[in-house]
Formats: C-alpha cells, structure tokens, sequence
C-alpha cells in the first residue's frame, strides 16, 4: 500500500488485546447494565458450574447470517443452555434479508432480537444511531460468570478492533473471520499435459496466479468449450476459467474492490475524497470487464452463493471469493471437487507486491432495546469459548480466535486453514461509515451496467462519482473509517 494513503485507510493494523468484565447475568437488564459474562486465560473446556446460571430460564433471541457458522453454532445450542439455563432461538437469514429485518426492528425500537449477527460495514451506521448498546464497561479485568475456556485475549485482535470497535467505543465481538481469498483448481494447474500447454502459449510455468496478469492469462486458457479436452478428459459441458459475481448487488461491489485495491485505487482518495471514477478504479473495472469473456453466462446474475455453487460442481478454474465457503468445497456431500481445490493469496499488480485481502468480518452486537443484555453477553461470550470456536472450524465454518487458527490438528487436516490466518493478516477493511448503505447501492448499479455490457467503466464511473459525491455532502473529507 502507499505510504500516502491515510492511514484510516491501511490495511488491519494490530491492537492490544483486550480483557473483558462480564459480571453476573440477570434474566432482564436496561441497555445502562453493566451485565455479566467474563474472561479468563484458560485452556480446557469448562464444566457448567463454571458459567453462570443467573439468566437461568431467559428466552433469548438470535439473529445471523446463513452461513456455516451460523448452522453450527445452532447444533451447539444444548451445550449453551446446559451451561448457563437459558433458551437461544437463532433466526438465520441471508445478508440482505438480515439487515432489512435489523433496520426494521431497530427503527421500531422493538427489541425482538436480543444479539445480532451484523455485518462490519454497517458499524457506523447503528453505533451512530444508538442501534447497538455500547460495551466499554465490559472491557475491564478477569470477570466471574463464565467458563475458563473463554479469553478475551485469544481473540485476533486486529479483526476484533475492526468489526467492533467505532470511534474508540466498543459494540460487540467478532463472529465471523470472513475474508477474501483466491481459489485455484490444483489438479488442473499439476496435470503435465496442461502444464506445457500454458508453458508453450505464455512463455512461464503454470502455477496459482502472483499477478493479476497471470491471473488473466490463467482464466483464458482453462475456459474450454464442450468437447474440448481439459486434463486428458473430453468435456461433456463448457469449463470456464473464473467465476465472477455480476449481478447488481452488494456481492459484486465486495469483489471489485480487490481488483480495485490491487490497481491502486479506493472509494475514496487520500484526501478524504469520493474517488470512484479515478484513473486507478477505471483500470480495475476495465480489467474485471476483461473477465467476463471467461466467466459462465449467468455471472450477471451471481452472488457468492452462486459463485460457491459454481466452484463445488467443478465448472471454473478459480475464483476471488469468500474463504468462509471453503469447508464447502471440501464437503465430500456437496462437492466434487474435494481434493482438487487450492487456496491462495490475493494476486497483485506486480510480482512481490503485497497482497490486500477483503475482510468480511461479522460482529456479534447487543440490542440497544434489548431487555436481556446481560445474558446476551454470556451467549456471546459462550460463542467465542475455545470449544465452540473449535466446532465451528471442524464443521467447515470459521473461528475468531488465534489458538484455533493455530491448533494443529485443524492444520493438518484442513487443507485451507493455513491460508485463512495468511489472508487475515493481509485484510484491508472497507468503509464502516454510516452511509454504506448507499455507496454499495450507487456501485453496484454501476459496475452491474459495465460487466453486463449496458455501459462503458469510464462513462458509468462517471454517473456513479456525481452520486457519490451528492451522497457523501457535509460528510466530508472522510478520516474515520
């Protein structure tokens, strides 16, 4: 990254960890309760007289994305209610169905969700709002009230500060390591007949892609009509060298911003500005446009569910996607591709650059309206206990917490785990301000009109930096992010 660009703008700088109080939990609390839960150093697993059973008999209820861990954490819940006595009701809903019923109960100060699931770019936007209850004194010494297998301290603390912390107050805690990831197929790149093929057409090695360049090159060369022999088998349909997520929707801007990143360029200069037309992010369009010749024909109409799909059928050679869908491509029920698939960094512009992968961190967030925050804090802080977050990583989810991502036998026996903590540890964030919303809305429409064919990058970059810049009026410069 330049050494220009503000550093409210850097990729995830680290924070020291943190210690967290949590008092003893009462089946209701106002959103002024200091609450209960806590942390400790602790190693094994803890019994269910270590958490505490004050809450015993609360109903708590629970929103989060669809996601793998999202369904695990929910076969867990058993273990929750042994421990502390309450009932958990974990509603799980795709991303935008999500946050429309987040904003819905926020805006009716209702308070039927007690812990949200909320995705970081919207940070701002309901801290700014008083949507969230503010944790800061829940960060404090070792509490009493639950077990000694949760530690504030193992949390990765880098990941915790971006998807929690907003104007140096605290919202929650991580639930969710999403980031993004390049996923090649390796079989195909280790065949010696599709080796010096690529050798005899490029001139260098076939190997995961370093470079966007490379990346390109790669993508031309596996797409494959029907009939066409791919690693010595004749193709019964069409193979396609990369998956893209076209459609006008949130998925597509996510993915953009790594092409957009890996050219130089941002949403905003470094001076604060809207910079969505800027030389660097027209290049990165113009590039992604490129890609589609080798992308199935309906990437106008994909997400990341549409993408994963894609990849576990075995119909594309790689992908810049989500390193959270991995434990799919490795489930022997699902894929046909277990075995086949590698994980890498994201490429760069150049050779030895420095990779900048797109976090997609989750935040675990206390209702403001809850009347049951205090024994919201002891769920979350059962989430984030070291066998919880263990289970997640075995079930194909991913943790939050450095010791799991270090734990040996899930290194040895998860062929993406090693990649994931790389690429967390390359993660750039994007913008957590209050007006996400409709930045998303502005660039998905424009990048949608361009890799569909409706419009040119420099002509709909154009349109979108005039929205932009109305958006964004009396919000600027932007330093805080």
């Amino acid at each position: 990254m330049s050494n220009t660009r503000m550093a409210t703008w850097s990729a995830v700088v680290g924070v020291a960890a943190l210690s967290l109080l949590l008092t003893s939990c009462s089946s209701s609390s106002s959103s002024s309760d200091t609450g209960g839960g806590g942390a400790s150093a602790g190693g094994s697993a803890a019994a269910a007289g270590d958490w505490s059973q004050e809450c015993s008999g609360t109903a708590l209820s629970v929103i989060a994305e669809a996601t793998a861990n999202s369904q695990i954490l929910e076969g867990l819940l058993p273990d929750f209610k042994e421990k502390t006595g309450i009932d958990v009701t974990i509603e799980q809903a795709p991303y935008d169905s999500l946050v429309q019923k987040a904003v819905l109960d926020f805006t009716g100060n209702k308070g039927a969700y007690d812990v949200l699931s909320v995705p970081y770019e919207y940070l701002g936007a309901f801290a700014e709002k008083n949507y969230l209850a503010n944790i800061d004194d829940m960060v404090a010494t070792a509490p009493t009230g639950v077990g000694s297998d949760f530690s504030t301290a193992d949390i990765i603390p880098s990941m915790w500060k971006l998807s929690s912390n907003w104007k140096d107050h605290w919202y929650g805690m991580p639930s969710n390591s999403a980031v993004m990831m390049m996923f090649f197929r390796k079989d195909l790149m280790e065949n010696a007949d599709e080796q010096a093929a690529f050798k005899a057409k490029y001139g260098y090695d076939l190997a995961p892609a370093k470079t966007w360049q490379q990346y390109k090159d790669i993508a031309e060369f596996f797409t494959r009509p029907a009939g066409a022999t791919l690693a010595g088998e004749t193709l019964a349909e069409p193979f396609y060298g990369v998956t893209l997520a076209g459609k006008r929707h949130v998925a597509t801007v996510l993915e953009w911003m790594n092409y957009a990143w890996g050219q130089g360029g941002d949403l905003f200069n470094a001076d604060g500005q809207p910079a969505l037309n800027s030389p660097e992010n027209i290049t990165a369009l113009e590039y992604e446009q490129a890609l589609t010749k080798f992308a199935p024909p309906g990437y106008t109409s994909a997400t990341w569910d549409e993408t994963t799909a894609g990849l576990q059928q075995g119909t594309a050679a790689e992908a810049i996607t989500w390193g959270d869908t991995a434990g799919a491509m490795e489930d022997t029920e699902s894929s046909k591709v277990v075995g086949k698939m590698g994980y890498a960094s994201i490429p760069t512009a150049t050779e030895g650059g420095t990779p900048q992968a797109h976090l997609g961190s989750w935040t675990w967030a206390l209702n403001n309206a809850s009347q049951n925050q205090a024994c919201g804090r002891l769920f979350m802080a059962w989430a984030l206990s070291k066998p919880v977050q263990k289970e997640l990583a075995t079930g194909g989810g991913l943790p939050s917490l450095t010791s799991t991502f270090n734990d040996p036998e899930l290194i040895s026996s998860l062929p993406y785990w090693g990649q994931e903590l790389v690429s967390l540890n390359e993660a750039r964030q994007r913008p957590r301000l209050p007006q996400w919303s409709g930045i998303s809305d502005i660039v998905s429409l424009e990048l949608s009109r361009v890799l569909s064919g409706q419009a040119g990058a420099k002509d709909a970059l154009d349109e979108g930096q005039a929205k932009f810049e109305e958006l964004m009026q009396g919000a600027l410069p932007v330093t805080y992010q």
